[in-house]
C-alpha cells in the first residue's frame, strides 16, 4: 500500500515541482514512476496487496502510465 501512495505522490511531485525547472530529468523520473505503477497494476491482476478486490484496484485506478485503465487493462 505504501507503495501505491509513493508512486501516485511521486507522479504527482515529478509533475508540478520538477517538470517546470528540470523537463529532461523530470521525464526519467516519470518512466520510473510509470514502471512501477504497472508493477503495480500487475500486482494486483493476481490479487495483491490485500485479499478484496475492490481496495485493490482503488490503488491502481488513475492510469499514469498505462494508455487504458485497470478495467481495461485487466481484460
Amino acid at each position: 500500500m505504501f507503495l501505491a501512495f509513493f508512486c501516485y505522490g511521486t507522479w504527482l511531485a515529478t509533475g508540478f515541482l520538477l517538470w517546470p525547472s528540470y523537463p529532461i530529468l523530470a521525464l526519467g523520473a516519470l518512466a520510473l514512476t510509470a514502471a512501477l505503477q504497472s508493477s503495480l497494476m500487475h500486482e494486483v491482476l493476481h490479487g495483491h496487496p490485500t485479499r478484496n478486490a475492490r481496495i485493490n484496484e482503488a490503488f491502481v485506478f488513475l492510469p499514469i502510465g498505462v494508455v487504458w485503465p485497470f478495467r481495461r487493462f485487466k481484460t
